[in-house]
């Protein structure tokens, strides 16, 4: 069962499921309530039309209604006008609502009052890797070390220089099909030194929503912190830090600490595996369950690294420099 906790924006209009689905819509923006966080459980990774009732959000069986794209807009008074960036969005209905999910980060909403909404039967791939790529070289105590030579029990050094045990290495190995349900398994590529001289100081591949730390008077600027965790996928400027789509096969490792470290991935700063993330992502329970254990309050009482940027928040930032 492949299971992700999930952002969505409630739709509380008028219009049916059926029509939003037969052709393209406008709605007003004021018929969405807040944003709120759910679980979404499916069997295969892929959510559609031929396993309604089989997936669950929350626990209420999923209809789905179709994918595609939002546009925010304004009217005009005569017509109205499209003038944001489309965003993905997947749209299904559970316990007798509907849901608006924008799986690359929510639409910019300031200053429009609808949304054109463009959605088919395509189906939506639920899974969500969050890794680093085979042939990452990692620091720890010995110096550079392969990721796929790392076992429980090794440990890594994080930015800081501090030590860190590993519980668990997770390996993943995907044959990604030429279909636009699985572009979320491509990795990102940040080229030599795109974040300043030697971070990375070679080509690295990451998945699309494994996050680096960013350091910048934006950062601080925006959000009060001088660096942040940011998801790489939102970082990406078509040139230096790019989705690879030439990439047809990929394997991913996840490494899980005693604790979430900004670990260093070919010079670096990134993200270690954090157990929350871990179960959220259905990774295997047995793999982390005794870390869990140990925790006392469980998974989600493990602190984050650094303060996360949300998707849309890493978008108002520009190419950024790292921490060395």
């Amino acid at each position: 069962m492949t299971t992700e906790e999930i952002t969505v924006s409630p739709y509380n209009g008028s219009v049916a499921a059926a029509v939003l689905l037969g052709s393209e819509q406008n709605l007003l923006i004021s018929d969405f309530g807040t944003p709120a966080t759910g679980t979404l459980q499916d069997g295969d990774g892929i959510l559609g039309s031929g396993d309604d009732g089989s997936s669950t959000f929350d626990g209420d069986p999923v209809s789905f209604i179709g994918s595609g794209t939002v546009t925010p807009g304004i009217d005009l008074g005569i017509l109205g006008v499209s003038l944001g960036t489309p965003v993905a969005v997947v749209v299904f209905e559970a316990g007798g609502q509907i849901y608006f999910h924008y799986p690359e980060g929510e639409p910019n909403l300031l200053g429009n009052l609808f949304l054109v909404v463009d959605i088919d039967a395509t189906p939506y791939e639920v899974f969500t890797p969050l890794c680093f790529t085979a042939g990452t070289l990692m620091r720890t105590p010995e110096g550079r070390r392969p990721i796929e030579t790392l076992a429980r029990g090794d440990r890594v050094v994080d930015l800081g220089g501090e030590s860190h045990r590993i519980e668990w290495v997770g390996k993943m190995q995907l044959r990604i099909p030429p279909r636009a349900a699985y572009r979320k398994w491509h990795p990102v590529r940040i080229d030599a030194h795109a974040f300043g001289r030697g971070h990375p100081y070679r080509p690295t591949w990451l998945s699309q929503q494994h996050r680096v730390l960013v350091r910048s008077a934006l950062n601080e600027f925006y959000f009060g912190e001088a660096e942040c965790l940011a998801p790489v996928v939102r970082l990406t400027d078509g040139e230096a830090i790019r989705v690879d789509r030439s990439v047809s096969e990929v394997t991913y490792y996840h490494i899980l600490c005693d604790r979430h470290a900004v670990l260093v991935a070919n010079g670096l700063p990134a993200e270690s595996l954090h157990p929350a993330r871990a179960a959220r992502h259905g990774f295997e329970r047995a793999a982390f369950g005794e870390f869990d254990e140990r925790l006392g309050e469980g998974i989600d009482s493990v602190p984050a690294a650094a303060p996360i940027l949300r998707g849309y928040e890493a978008r108002l930032l520009a190419r950024q420099e790292v921490p060395g």
